[in-house]
């Protein structure tokens, strides 16, 4: 392993990471970190643990005008967790960009773990006063 491992990633940056319940009888979709501007959200990992089994989709993706999805879990997955690993340093979403948790129907009861920050990726010397 590398010194530079996931959570010295979410230590030199701002961690955003989110943890939930998500219960049958939810529907709609779930904002699990906003968007900020001249940021970009890094997920790490996903963990879902599905308890209630039933025939309907869970997506990651960001909230741009056409979104990025970022894992999926099929329809009536079975009981038991699922994993998404994606590296130390995550995989990035559209920049200036939240990450929703959208539910294709009710019916499907899990807990969630998202293992991710943010970090600015704008030029950074944009901010600085000019004197510096």
């Amino acid at each position: 392993m590398s010194i530079y491992e996931a959570p010295w990633y979410r230590h030199r940056h701002q961690d955003v990471t989110a943890h939930g319940t998500v219960l049958a009888a939810d529907v709609g979709p779930v904002a699990l970190v906003a968007a900020a501007s001249k940021k970009t959200v890094f997920v790490q990992e996903i963990i879902v643990n599905v308890t209630t089994d039933a025939a309907f989709t869970v997506t990651f993706r960001d909230d741009a005008g056409t979104p990025l999805v970022i894992a999926e879990i099929p329809a009536r997955p079975g009981k038991g967790p699922q994993r998404f690993w994606f590296g130390e340093e995550g995989r990035p979403l559209t920049a200036d960009k939240g990450l929703n948790l959208v539910l294709s129907g009710a019916g499907l009861a899990f807990t969630y773990d998202v293992y991710m920050y943010r970090k600015l990726t704008a030029n950074a010397s944009a901010i600085l006063p000019a004197n510096i």
